[in-house]
């Protein structure tokens, strides 16, 4: 069950979780600002309410909408899945501030926190967005278990710690890019273990809406977020990786 936050039933629903699992009500407001920011210049129906996903995912392939501009005719950045994870993650996150300003991959979010108004909140914490997102080298290394490890070490030697005590925890898809050699955090959302249910959050891309999803179980969230076709290029690189708070993300049936 899905929803993209267009009514006020399925929002409260959702901020009522993050604020019980210890979200802030600054935090939560701004994630309804985004979403209501992008919604609104949507020409493309969305979901009306929860409603049932039909297959593994939505199909936004063919969405229309306005883009953000200025007087300029430049136009803005959009939020996408990094901003809006660190967005609900922000408070719970501690790094070494390491930067890798040479990664091309997170140029652009970095841009966004820098530049534009939406993402202020993000500034002060600049240096935790970096020890997050930045690419890992997997130079030499051919397999997913070495690239697992290789990501665990970065997350280590980053001093990346993520305070999980109320069921919240950071999903990240790390997928290959075979040009430099690294993995780079391809998608990623929050997950709110409630227990007897998980609620996923993300926003599904920069094109793309924000979703809020019930799952049962970890094996049908790690089905959801591999089914994504960004994720995949020629077939030479090693497939993607989930992770849950640095490490890989078990699953009931592992």
């Amino acid at each position: 069950m899905y929803s993209n936050l267009t009514d006020d039933a399925s929002r409260k629903e959702v901020t009522d979780i993050l604020r019980d699992c210890g979200i802030s009500k600054e935090q939560t407001d701004t994630l309804l600002a985004w979403v209501d920011d992008f919604n609104k210049r949507v020409k493309t129906p969305l979901s009306d309410g929860f409603q049932k996903m039909a297959g593994l995912e939505v199909d936004y392939s063919k969405i229309v909408y306005d883009p953000k501009g200025t007087e300029e005719d430049s136009f803005l950045s959009e939020a996408n899945c990094r901003l809006t994870s660190f967005l609900l993650m922000r408070d719970l996150i501690q790094t070494k501030g390491i930067k890798d300003k040479s990664d091309t991959y997170l140029m652009f979010d970095v841009e966004a926190i820098e530049t534009a108004e939406q993402f202020q909140s993000h500034r002060e914490k600049i240096a935790n967005y970096y020890s997050l997102f930045n690419w890992i080298s997997v130079k030499n290394l051919k397999t997913v278990e070495q690239h697992a490890e290789a990501i665990q070490k970065a997350w280590k030697d980053r001093g990346i710690q993520i305070d999980n005590s109320k069921g919240i925890s950071l999903i990240n898809v790390y997928m290959h890019s075979i040009f430099e050699d690294v993995r780079i955090v391809g998608h990623t959302g929050v997950l709110f273990d409630l227990g007897d249910k998980l609620l996923f959050v993300e926003k599904y891309g920069p094109e793309a809406p924000f979703m809020a999803i019930w799952f049962h179980n970890r094996e049908e969230l790690q089905k959801y977020v591999l089914v994504r076709k960004d994720l995949y290029g020629d077939k030479e690189e090693v497939a993607p990786i989930v992770m849950e708070n640095g490490q890989i993300m078990k699953t009931e049936q592992q």
